[in-house]
């Protein structure tokens, strides 16, 4: 058993309402344990496509691939038909790989059909939006490592510019939960 520890997620502010509803969902769970999976984003276009990042408006935050897609709702799909318990939040990092990562895993969680066949978020034809909220969180992100985000290709001025709007219109309506009081707001560095 690994005990999981992150200074972002204790820190994350839940309305009452959204803890009521939490904790009536729990008393399926009678020992009161909360479960975590964590993962990380699909197959990157730059690391398949060296070349994308002459020619790329935002070379610090390269969208999934294809095949990144497909991965990602495969990965969903395997979590929903083997995971023992429910997940019901979903707190997703602002760069567009996340999101775009994200999307397809709920895609498969929420469809309303289990369809082996399918391979995407396209394939699906229903969501169930009561299953599960998702949060963007700017704490979930690489902003101020300079590793993963070399200095070379971050943003000048190291202002990130993430259009929210854009990146919540990625996910059904109705499943973006706008009452989670974020750790790091936007356009913090």
């Amino acid at each position: 058993m690994y005990t999981i520890t992150s200074n972002v997620l204790s820190k994350v502010r839940v309305p009452a309402a959204t803890i009521r509803a939490t904790m009536e969902n729990a008393k399926s769970n009678p020992d009161g344990n909360q479960n975590i999976l964590m993962m990380r984003h699909g197959d990157r276009i730059d690391q398949i496509d060296p070349l994308w990042l002459d020619t790329a408006a935002r070379p610090w935050d390269p969208p999934l691939v294809q095949d990144g897609m497909v991965r990602a709702f495969r990965t969903g799909q395997r979590i929903r038909s083997q995971l023992q318990f429910p997940i019901h939040r979903v707190f997703v990092s602002p760069f567009i790989r996340c999101i775009q990562t994200a999307s397809e895993v709920i895609a498969a969680l929420s469809a309303v059909d289990f369809d082996p066949n399918a391979t995407s978020s396209k394939d699906v034809t229903s969501i169930d939006k009561s299953k599960l909220k998702v949060s963007i969180e700017f704490g979930l992100s690489e902003m101020l490592n300079s590793i993963s985000i070399k200095p070379e290709i971050a943003p000048k001025g190291g202002k990130f510019d993430f259009m929210i709007s854009d990146l919540e219109a990625m996910f059904p309506d109705g499943m973006v939960d706008h009452n989670v009081d974020p750790v790091y707001k936007e356009g913090k560095e």
